[in-house]
């Protein structure tokens, strides 16, 4: 017992260590010139994306990154990046809520990039190590871009296909789909909190 606890600490430390070193390259940290008017001090920030498609495991689909500060002024700073990637930013230090859109690429030109998963965080940057931040995004339930519903249908079909519902405007196989996701994900988050 005791010997796990000792390697558990020992490896905390040489992050630490490895940590303040990379940042601030082996020499003393800088200090935050804040005579300037207008200068603010500033923290460096890791964010990783953490989700795995589906379809492909592994794919690097685009990811875009928003960091909206809630202090003093409402700023956003948008990060397009890769899944897969850790963006490495420095910002003003403050209270963020940073949110992550995963889109799917079409594969006809010129059609526009669907919405795959959504995540967001909030954050309180305030220290002089690097802080990290891992979103894990949540599949959205989006509408299909392929063909329109057949014409002439007698009752609408379903939302995210066209078929014609059977319940609650979804079809059988969509609506098992939501049941999945409200039992699996949804609940143990309301039961947590």
């Amino acid at each position: 017992m005791v010997e796990p606890m000792i390697a558990w600490m020992g490896q905390k430390l040489a992050e630490k260590a490895l940590d303040r070193a990379v940042t601030t390259g082996g020499r003393k940290p800088q200090r935050h010139d804040l005579s300037v008017s207008g200068a603010e001090a500033t923290s460096d920030l890791d964010i990783t994306v953490k989700y795995t498609l589906p379809y492909l495991r592994g794919a690097k689909a685009p990811v875009v990154l928003t960091l909206r500060r809630l202090d003093h002024s409402a700023e956003d700073l948008t990060l397009p990046m890769v899944l897969g990637e850790t963006a490495r930013v420095r910002v003003k230090r403050g209270r963020y809520r940073i949110t992550a859109a995963i889109l799917e690429l079409s594969p006809w030109l010129g059609a526009a990039p669907t919405l795959h998963a959504f995540g967001s965080q909030l954050l309180w940057l305030g220290g002089n190590g690097t802080a990290k931040a891992c979103i894990r995004p949540d599949p959205v339930i989006v509408r299909s871009a392929g063909p329109p519903p057949p014409v002439g249908l007698s009752r609408p079909g379903c939302l995210l296909c066209g078929v014609p519902p059977l319940t609650y405007g979804l079809c059988l196989e969509h609506r098992l789909h939501v049941a999945r996701y409200v039992v699996e994900v949804m609940l143990p988050r309301i039961r947590a909190s």
